[in-house]
């Protein structure tokens, strides 16, 4: 790897912080994994040096001023205006079917380059290790365990709520549900810690947790969200909030959102002082644009 930001020039460089100067948030150690096993999936070396993968992972780093896409001169390195350009060249040949000038993957490294997208941008069954996750899951343990901590702050506020006897009908009722979804959101992100040794829905106990057990327990979380609609299995089954918090929390973990499934404060979608919705919102503004 070569480049200005290809080896610290001070050893004690802080690699966890994003490459300096440039527009992406990644930490640069992880920046510096994802890219060498992206690059990995070509079979010819020379290939995969020529590739418009390699270019755009050299451009996004400052490596070089020309764009992948656009071919464009721009800064060394390139402004995040000039990174969501490229994007956006990139998406409209997709959506024109220009097939035989695609750039879709230089557009889908250079997402998550900027935060826009938590999909890791390489091959391979472990893609969370790569960002200093396990297997599929594309979170830190410390990031899981500090949104485990506010869950857990934000399900105390809530259940302290629901007892509320001055509290109005609807005011008990919302903190109920908040309560409910975020017994979801801190069963799952325990049980991924090791801190719980059932699974969330299932109760299942697994030796070693696998990206395909993660897919598993969130469709039978969809199950448990459907009981709305077969009021008759509700006294078989957790809240359908529950079932809502384990579901996003999944999603979250293998990195099929980037609004994480609690606010700042701990709160659930249903609390009324709740930004998780406008979280929400955003997130899926971003998704719709990719694809």
């Amino acid at each position: 790897m070569t480049g200005p930001w290809a080896e610290p020039a001070d050893p004690r460089a802080d690699v966890d912080a994003p490459p300096p100067g440039t527009a992406i948030i990644r930490a640069l150690r992880h920046v510096r994994a994802v890219r060498e096993r992206d690059l990995l999936d070509f079979d010819d070396p020379a290939q995969a040096a020529a590739s418009r993968e390699a270019r755009t992972w050299a451009w996004a780093l400052g490596e070089t001023t020309t764009a992948p896409v656009t071919g464009q001169q721009t800064t060394v390195p390139p402004s995040r205006d000039d990174i969501d350009a490229e994007i956006a060249v990139a998406d409209g040949r997709r959506l024109r079917e220009d097939t035989d000038n695609r750039a879709d993957g230089a557009a889908i490294i250079l997402r998550w380059l900027i935060g826009d997208d938590d999909h890791v941008p390489a091959g391979g069954d472990n893609p969370g290790e790569l960002v200093s996750g396990i297997g599929g899951v594309v979170r830190s343990p410390g990031q899981i365990d500090g949104l485990l901590a506010l869950a857990r702050r934000g399900r105390q506020r809530a259940s302290a709520r629901d007892r509320d006897l001055y509290a109005s009908p609807d005011d008990r009722r919302l903190a109920r549900q908040d309560a409910d979804y975020l017994d979801g959101v801190t069963a799952t992100l325990a049980w991924v810690l090791g801190d719980q040794p059932e699974a969330p829905v299932t109760r299942r106990q697994l030796p070693e947790l696998s990206t395909r057990d993660l897919k598993r327990e969130r469709l039978n979380a969809d199950d448990v969200i459907e009981q709305a609609r077969y009021p008759w299995m509700a006294d078989r089954l957790p809240p359908l909030w529950y079932g809502e918090g384990v579901k996003f929390t999944i999603t979250w973990l293998l990195g099929g959102t980037t609004a994480p499934p609690v606010d700042p404060a701990g709160h659930g979608p249903y609390d009324p002082d709740s930004e998780l919705p406008v979280m929400l919102r955003d997130a899926q503004a971003r998704d719709e644009r990719r694809f």
